[in-house]
């Protein structure tokens, strides 16, 4: 396994990008000859022909639900949605797809650069952008951190924007709804409190008041903020379509893709296991958790990397019995949920129609089954675009992906892109860095040991101020002929140097005062350099800028 680096950008304005924007084009012809060489079949059905599908049915249901989008801002008269009308939403064979994916989360700037990317790049091929809305991926967080820029007195205030009434203990986001639209007005409410800078203020109300123009229509959170990214994003030129993964896994293709994974589950999951046992090694990673938690393996039950749960659940993990080569059930909290029927050979392809069949019943009665990370983007990357465009996390994460897919399906992975940038708040930091801090604790620090060298002329002048520091500088120039004396000389010297702080008294308050000065100041550039706040707080001129991509 190759380590490769991807590093978050540190300065403002900083863009990460892996490979550069000019050989970026060139990574989807690279891939197309890749896809040339794979000669494997899903589910039976051959690579080429299948990966046309996957094409063709994602597509589809991306022109719908970015058609959906289109309508319902061309119906509330959304300022700035014109540009919706110029969107390709048919699928065409050949021509180039540039995709990316992220929650629907109110995510940073350095995030929302990768749909720009997209944006860009596909214009320049001519191909189609498109953005995955992870929506299958847990809400951990109902609180967002808005900065409360006031001086050396700043803060971070959390306010929440999601219902209080969720438990959201691995609740996906496409289960989370609001109950009216009030909860939104509370929650810009919150945020304008907490804003001072007003080209802050009027970029957060330009976008919230669009998510609340749109609670009128839609309370789901993740085709409401969706919408409202989307609709927001249209300002700088930014038009991709848009598509859930919750929708892509109900497609036909990904359903096959599903029962393809599950029939080899035993050899993927041992794969999947030592790939990011490799990884760890590699990273000098000690924990089981990091990056990503172990498939479990125990005798003939093993974790399939696929969530399950029903209408309004949390996220479950989905194992599957592999006991008989013949017959694979699928569990659940230890109840069976189903099974599929292998043929001689223990591939599902025999009765891959019956298989299709009894899956589609399960999700008829509710049950809903979405990939995990390292397998979305797989199928992604490898049967729907031509180029997968990530950001750092994304990036590091399929140096495993590329691994498991070089032994599970026996071919060299596509390549991908990785972005990302850092955006600072519009505020000037103080010329005050941690070392600047670490001085003067060290000068406090001996102020107490050698109060003599900081005192001024006028308290040098004092009488009992120069009896003590020439009593000082005979103990120390004194020879000590056993340890009971330097022990006395210690003391001594230890009772001296408190008798003269006591003189410096106001010099070391000044200093510490100082060191207090300092440290709020290193906060307050904390707070103001800080990449990760929602975007929609930025003002709408800086963004335009970073979008404007010039890397």
């Amino acid at each position: 396994m190759k380590i490769e680096s991807f590093t978050i950008p540190k300065n403002n304005r900083e863009i990460f990008i892996k490979p550069t924007y000019e050989d970026i084009p060139g990574l989807i012809g690279l891939n197309k000859e890749r896809f040339k060489t794979y000669g494997f079949e899903i589910n039976g059905t051959p690579f080429s022909e299948y990966r046309e599908q996957v094409r063709f049915e994602t597509l589809k249901k991306a022109g719908e639900y970015t058609g959906r989008i289109k309508s319902l801002c061309s119906k509330l008269n959304i300022a700035g949605t014109e540009n919706l009308l110029s969107i390709d939403d048919t699928y065409k064979s050949g021509k180039d797809i540039i995709e990316t994916g992220h929650s629907p989360i109110l995510a940073h700037p350095g995030v929302l650069i990768k749909y720009g990317l997209v944006n860009s790049i596909a214009k320049k091929v001519n191909g189609m952008g498109l953005n995955m809305v992870v929506d299958n991926d847990a809400c951990h967080d109902d609180n967002l951190s808005i900065p409360d820029i006031n001086g050396l007195d700043s803060s971070v205030k959390m306010v929440e924007f999601l219902p209080s009434l969720y438990n959201l203990h691995n609740l996906a986001f496409e289960e989370i709804r609001y109950t009216d639209s009030t909860q939104l007005t509370v929650f810009k409410e919150s945020v304008l409190k907490v804003l001072h800078n007003p080209d802050m203020r009027k970029s957060f109300e330009d976008f919230i008041n669009i998510v609340i123009k749109l609670s009128g229509e839609i309370l789901g959170f993740t085709d409401l903020f969706t919408c409202a990214r989307h609709a927001f994003l249209l300002r700088f030129g930014i038009g991709n379509l848009e598509i859930p993964v919750s929708h892509i896994s109900e497609s036909e293709p990904f359903l096959n893709f599903f029962l393809h994974i599950t029939a080899n589950a035993r050899s993927f999951v041992d794969i999947y296991n030592a790939k990011l046992g490799e990884y760890r090694r590699l990273k000098k990673i000690s924990s089981r958790a990091n990056p990503l938690p172990d498939l479990m393996e125990k005798g003939y039950v093993v974790e399939l990397p696929f969530w399950i749960w029903g209408e309004g659940e949390s996220r479950k993990s989905l194992y599957a019995s592999v006991a008989d080569k013949r017959r694979i059930s699928v569990i659940c909290e230890d109840k069976i949920v189903g099974h599929f029927d292998l043929g001689e050979d223990g591939s599902s392809s025999g009765n891959s129609s019956e298989n299709l069949r009894r899956l589609r019943d399960l999700i008829s009665k509710g049950i809903k089954i979405r990939p995990k990370a390292i397998v979305n983007t797989m199928y992604s990357r490898m049967f729907f675009s031509d180029l997968f465009i990530h950001g750092i996390g994304g990036a590091k994460y399929d140096l495993i992906t590329d691994e498991i897919i070089r032994d599970f399906f026996g071919v060299e992975p596509p390549a991908y892109a990785a972005v990302s940038a850092t955006l600072h708040l519009p505020y000037k930091p103080f010329d005050a860095s941690c070392e600047d801090v670490n001085k003067l604790k060290h000068v406090i620090k001996d102020m107490g040991y050698n109060p003599d060298k900081y005192a001024s002329v006028e308290v040098m002048e004092d009488a009992g101020m120069k009896s003590m520091v020439s009593e000082k500088r005979e103990l120390i120039a004194g020879e000590m002929h056993n340890s009971e004396e330097k022990h006395h000389a210690f003391e001594r010297l230890k009772e001296l140097n408190a008798m003269m702080k006591e003189k410096i008294n106001p010099l070391i308050r000044e200093k510490e005062n100082e060191l207090k000065d300092l440290e709020k100041k290193i906060r307050y550039n904390s707070i103001v350099t800080n990449r990760e706040y929602p975007f929609c707080i930025y003002p709408e001129s800086m963004l335009g800028e970073l979008f404007g991509l010039n890397i």
